[in-house]
């Protein structure tokens, strides 16, 4: 369930296909029907979403409830200028350092004005700086990480470094996000196939990645599969 290293660009995988035609692999994956169509839905900034639930941090659910553009924050942080001043070019770019801290990352091999986001990071999001030191102290502890699903992670001989972190503390803080972010994906399948019975639908739930469904989609199914992954990712009705 939790992701905590880089991708190796010597194993390919499907969730990072190059786009734009540039990568003919892609034509290969069609549909098993004749006249069906590859759909899928993902959630929206998953882990920053259960990271603001799991620490309370009240300036995380103030950005996703007010729709703060997170990556323009960090953009304007990197390069040093307003909000406004932000450019599509450097708003992409920054995506790669937005929720790094969020997975414990600490920006050390980073350029000085990268740096200087990871340093404003937890001046911007207290709650969070707080819940993380809350589970290093659990860890030193007890030495267990629990997510609310009752998912226990164990880390055994952390000790406590000299810069007020702890061993194995990218691991730690990182865990509980991913790992119940997981939980609420897997959730999702479940509710997801059960409303595919219920319509008694043809397509069929055929892999998740990430934080995303994919589904092989029967001809005429589109908008039922759309309304049936709608109700399973997001409906909070039983």
């Amino acid at each position: 369930i939790a992701r905590t290293g880089r991708l190796s660009s010597s194993k390919p995988n499907f969730q990072n296909l190059p786009k734009g035609g540039k990568f003919p692999v892609r034509k290969c994956i069609v549909s098993r029907f004749e006249g069906g169509v590859i759909g899928e839905i993902d959630y929206s900034g998953v882990e920053f979403r259960v990271a603001g639930e799991l620490s309370k941090d009240s300036q995380i659910i103030d950005d996703i409830l007010t729709g703060k553009d997170v990556h323009k924050q960090t953009a304007s942080i990197i390069n040093r200028c307003d909000v406004s001043e932000v450019t599509k070019d450097m708003r992409q770019a920054a995506k790669a350092y937005t929720f790094a801290p969020l997975y414990g990352g600490m920006g050390a091999n980073e350029e000085e004005h990268v740096q200087e986001y990871f340093k404003q990071y937890f001046s911007i999001y207290k709650g969070l700086a707080a819940w993380h030191k809350q589970l290093f102290s659990r860890v030193l502890t007890d030495g267990i990480v629990e997510i609310p699903s009752g998912k226990r992670f164990i880390f055994e001989d952390v000790r406590r470094q000299a810069n007020g972190r702890v061993t194995n503390s990218q691991k730690i803080v990182n865990y509980p996000v991913q790992g119940f972010a997981g939980v609420i994906m897997q959730l999702a399948c479940v509710r997801a196939l059960r409303k595919f019975r219920e319509l008694n639908l043809n397509s069929k739930i055929i892999l998740t990645v990430h934080d995303s469904l994919v589904a092989d989609i029967y001809p005429g199914e589109l908008d039922q599969v759309k309304s049936a992954f709608k109700w399973a990712l997001h409906d909070i009705q039983p």
